[in-house]
């Protein structure tokens, strides 16, 4: 992990700011581990962003999806934790709205501050 993920993790729950800003971007995240979420959301919060979840088809309805891709400039999703056909719609629906995506292969919180961190960098585009 870079020096800012490292930073960036460390702020998290400080109450410190965070190092990298993601500019009001909203982050839609895709599955994921329940215990999760709220750490995520918080995350994405004290990183100047807007956080969506969708639980990728567990409880939530899968046709509920594209309705969230009008507020999200980016998606994020573990592989490990939604199903082949979740994955599926999910990359179709980043492709028909032109969003950039991240799927994940580690379902950790460093996974996802990596990914936000390439975010907030302009490493990942449209």
């Amino acid at each position: 992990m870079s020096e800012i993920g490292k930073d960036a993790r460390e702020s998290i729950g400080d109450g410190i700011c965070p190092r990298f800003d993601l500019c009001g971007r909203c982050i839609l995240v895709v599955g994921g581990r329940h215990q999760h979420v709220s750490h995520l959301r918080r995350m994405v919060e004290e990183f100047n962003g807007c956080f969506v979840h969708h639980d990728g088809g567990t409880e939530q309805s899968m046709s509920k999806l594209a309705n969230l891709f009008g507020r999200a400039d980016a998606v994020l999703f573990p592989v490990k934790c939604i199903s082949h056909a979740a994955q599926s719609k999910v990359k179709t629906l980043c492709r028909r709205y032109d969003k950039p995506f991240v799927p994940l292969r580690k379902s950790g919180m460093e996974a996802y501050i990596e990914a936000l961190e390439s975010l907030a960098d302009g490493r990942l585009a449209g």
